[in-house]
């Protein structure tokens, strides 16, 4: 059966999640996407959240360049039926953007919407993931984000305070974040010809005039960078599971 077989109910547009797990862990100091948090591998947590979300008819997991058979491994571990069917792994590229581009290309022509996530955010639980699609599929683009709380402040180049920000209307970006496939595939296109390289998804609409709903989402959704987030991240999930 074809991986891109969808699933999902009729009255929503074909979703696929792009996964991308391709970088170099360099300020956690080790593999983080490989660290054990309570007894599996890190990444096993993004997976599973998405192939429990019916809206997400396929997966594309892009990893580090011939890691292709261990991150397979890992995945063929966890028994799940619906994520070995729906998932494809592909390697990716030398940065985040160029990985993205590999996974959007790789996408089945079929898909009406992509929604992308950053693999070493573990937490994401399926209500978000649907939440943040069914707005994307309302309006164009969403993605989920947190309101600025903590006062923010311009240094300058020796580190020291410089002026107040405003943090009125200012928010800390999330991922997933939901578009229209046809809509990035241009983008990225256009984008390579210019050389530009967005900081995420949601610079690069904004770069070509398209506006994307941010989600407010409190629920932690930390990105393991450090090896604090981990522990964060672990005490997290314990707690949940009380």
């Amino acid at each position: 059966m074809s991986i891109f077989v969808n699933k999902t109910s009729s009255s929503f547009p074909k979703t696929a999640a792009l996964i991308v797990a391709g970088g170099s862990s360099l300020r956690f100091g080790g593999d983080k996407l490989m660290a054990s948090l309570l007894g599996r591998p890190l990444i096993t947590y993004s997976l599973l959240a998405f192939a429990k979300t019916s809206l997400i008819s396929s997966i594309i997991l892009v990893v580090p360049s011939k890691r292709e058979e261990e991150f397979q491994g890992v995945i063929d571990s966890l028994n799940n039926p619906r994520l070995s069917e729906i998932i494809r792994i592909i390697p990716g590229g030398e940065s985040r953007h160029a990985s993205v581009q590999r996974g959007l290309i790789a996408l089945s022509d079929s898909c009406a919407f992509v929604a992308i996530h950053d693999a070493a955010r573990p937490l994401i639980k399926q209500d978000q993931i649907e939440g943040v699609c069914k707005a994307a599929y309302s309006v164009g683009a969403a993605a989920l984000a947190l309101p600025v709380a903590e006062t923010l402040h311009r240094s300058d180049a020796s580190g020291y305070a410089q002026e107040t920000i405003d943090r009125h209307q200012l928010w800390s970006m999330q991922t997933p974040q939901v578009f229209r496939v046809k809509e990035m595939l241009r983008i990225i296109h256009e984008d390579k010809k210019s050389l530009r390289i967005p900081t995420d998804e949601v610079s690069a609409l904004l770069s070509h005039g398209i506006k994307t709903m941010l989600i407010e989402n409190r629920v932690p959704n930390i990105k393991v960078t450090y090896q604090e987030d981990l522990r964060l991240v672990r005490a997290s999930l314990e707690n949940s599971s009380q």
